[in-house]
């Protein structure tokens, strides 16, 4: 849905601090664990010390996190050692780019997790593939803290798949099986926490609760109530999967998750012109295509195709519970940028740099198409 921003005073934020706090609500967004807002609190709070306007300040803040966004993701791309063209048009595209330069902390979760997926790409049985496995292991964690939902993006630490008998099967997947629940643990335990603790409804209007709701009427909520979303669910288990899959089965829906993985920008409400949301999508089949076909085998495939779907689930429920309406048969706030810390999961599916003049061309296509398409951006949505 489109959201109207407020017009703004070119006044507000040019004069000096103001000496008093003041109480601002921050609902679901309290509940996060507040590691990837550090570059953006940096950059603001040296224009506090410096004595900058509230604006000037606001301004130094998104270039202290958009500079974080370019040199962790710099590092991802030296660290990759295969699907790196997968990798750049992910980390390229403008709605990555546009949370990159904003105090949204989104920006910084999908670097991370291209970060995450670039030292996986790695030879995982030599000492420094031990080493940035466990590396990988901390920044997805870290993700998990800040956004719960991925939590099956942890799947991706399994990986290579051990081959072999049953038995070395086992034995290879354990200590993995073992680092993915360390690794899941954490976010499960301060979600409790925080659900427990923090996390207030976010208000609305009065309303009537929706066709779903199981409980007795008339039902009147003054906002979100996870908890009454919970008992909608239970009372019909098999609305676990119905209710996500009403949205995704959706072409309206489709279309703009599409739309908005590739950028839909400002206050959700300034798109890009049909042709630039091509030209990304061209750049990620290009980039995948480019690739030299999978490396890993079809169970690996398999096995990232499920946590990606997997994670998309979990998304749209806890947009359920936590955004829509109480026993509203529809997920309401999806965006297409829920999806980016998903995508970089499938580089750990590419083969290496791909030889021929054919490969070659496609590998460098994205590059090409990134560069028209982040040339046209800047005057698409003035």
């Amino acid at each position: 849905a489109r959201i109207a921003a407020a017009p703004v005073d070119p006044a507000v934020g040019t004069g000096p601090w103001g000496g008093a706090g003041a109480f601002a609500p921050l609902y679901t967004i309290a509940t996060y664990v507040p590691v990837f807002y550090g570059p953006a609190a940096a950059g603001l709070g040296l224009g506090h010390a410096l004595d900058l306007s509230a604006r000037a300040s606001a301004r130094l803040g998104r270039l202290f996190n958009v500079a974080a966004y370019g040199l962790v993701g710099a590092c991802a791309l030296v660290l990759a050692r295969r699907g790196r063209a997968w990798l750049f048009a992910v980390l390229t595209l403008p709605m990555a780019l546009s949370l990159a330069a904003s105090f949204n902390q989104d920006g910084l979760i999908v670097d991370t997790a291209i970060l995450a997926a670039a030292l996986l790409t790695g030879e995982a049985d030599a000492p420094p593939g031990r080493r940035r496995y466990a590396a990988a292991a901390v920044l997805v964690a870290l993700i998990l803290l800040a956004k719960p939902p991925y939590a099956p993006i942890a799947l991706m630490l399994l990986l290579p798949l051990p081959s072999g008998t049953w038995r070395q099967v086992g034995a290879g997947l354990l200590p993995r099986l073992a680092v993915v629940s360390a690794v899941v643990l954490p976010a499960a335990l301060w979600t409790v926490y925080a659900t427990a603790t923090i996390a207030t409804p976010v208000p609305r209007a009065a309303y009537e609760a929706g066709p779903l709701w199981p409980g007795e009427r008339p039902a009147t909520f003054l906002g979100t109530d996870p908890a009454a979303q919970l008992r909608v669910l239970t009372a019909d288990p098999v609305r676990f999967v119905t209710v996500p899959a009403r949205f995704l089965l959706s072409v309206k829906h489709l279309v703009m998750l599409s739309e908005g993985t590739v950028g839909i920008l400002g206050w959700h409400d300034r798109h890009l012109p049909k042709i630039v949301v091509w030209l990304w999508i061209a750049a990620l089949a290009a980039a995948a295509a480019g690739s030299g076909g999978r490396r890993e085998g079809g169970a690996s495939f398999v096995l990232l195709a499920f946590a990606a779907g997997l994670a998309l689930w979990v998304v749209l429920l806890s947009q359920y519970l936590s955004w829509t309406n109480v026993g509203d048969p529809r997920i309401d706030g999806p965006q297409g940028r829920y999806l980016l810390p998903i995508l970089p999961l499938f580089a750990l599916t590419m083969a290496n740099a791909a030889t021929g003049s054919r490969r070659r061309v496609l590998r460098f296509a994205p590059i090409a198409l990134v560069a028209i398409g982040l040339a046209v951006v800047p005057f698409a949505t003035l």
